[in-house]
């Protein structure tokens, strides 16, 4: 017992402080001063609140459906009932025909050849007024000295381009598309013709609404120079005595 002694002596000294630690009597959350007891605090609230479980289908189906308070349900408008005894409706009806005819060149006052003539010859002379015209249009924009030489030609360039531009979209809406605008279709001959006349005409009558009439040529200078008194205007060798 006594080789013991010391021994345990040392082993109370070293866990007393540890079992004093546990005897300790609970501390109290309450601040100093504060009477209230610690059961009337409110219980603590957690930060976020679990989400609501979303309502099952049918109830928003429900709410879809069924309108609001104050507010009528939309009319709808009723199909078109279909046709009775299931017929087919007919052809749509044809537009009015587009090329109609030229007034200098009746149709029903000419045999089919003179008229074939006559629409080719007046294509004909559409096409030599609007080179007419082209023609001007270029005299007109020399004759401008107010503009630099290089002006006047990338002018004269352009107007040129532009001109075959619409030749070009003249020829395939004339020669491809206007034959389909006639009655019989694709085999009226008729139809390109009175295409290329009102082309012809209407670029004919823009060009000269945007470039002034047709220069005149004064009938004395369209023969060149002419002889004047006193004047000679051929070389001629001197006369032999």
């Amino acid at each position: 017992m006594r080789r013991w002694g010391p021994g345990l002596a040392l082993l109370a000294l070293a866990l007393g402080p540890a079992l004093a630690l546990i005897h300790l009597p609970r501390r109290d959350t309450v601040p100093p001063g504060d009477t209230t007891a610690r059961e009337t605090l409110p219980p603590e609230t957690p930060l976020r609140e679990p989400a609501a479980e979303p309502p099952p289908p049918a109830a928003v189906t429900a709410a879809i459906d069924l309108p609001e308070a104050g507010m009528q349900p939309a009319a709808t408008a009723p199909f078109p009932a279909p046709p009775s005894g299931g017929t087919k409706s007919g052809p749509a009806p044809r537009p009015p025909e587009r090329w109609a005819g030229n007034p200098a060149c009746p149709r029903d006052r000419r045999s089919t050849r003179e008229y074939n003539r006559c629409l080719f010859d007046f294509t004909r002379t559409s096409e030599q007024e609007l080179e007419a015209e082209l023609a001007n249009a270029l005299v007109v924009i020399d004759a401008r000295s107010d503009l630099p030489a290089v002006q006047r030609t990338r002018w004269r360039s352009l107007l040129d381009e532009a001109q075959s531009r619409f030749l070009l979209y003249r020829n395939f809406d004339c020669q491809s598309v206007a034959p389909f605008e006639g009655p019989r279709g694709i085999g009226n001959f008729e139809q390109r013709s009175l295409c290329l006349i009102e082309a012809n005409t209407r670029r004919a009558r823009e060009l000269r609404a945007r470039y002034g009439s047709p220069m005149t040529v004064l009938p004395e200078l369209s023969g060149g120079p002419w002889a004047r008194g006193g004047t000679y205007v051929r070389v001629v060798p001197p006369s032999l005595q």
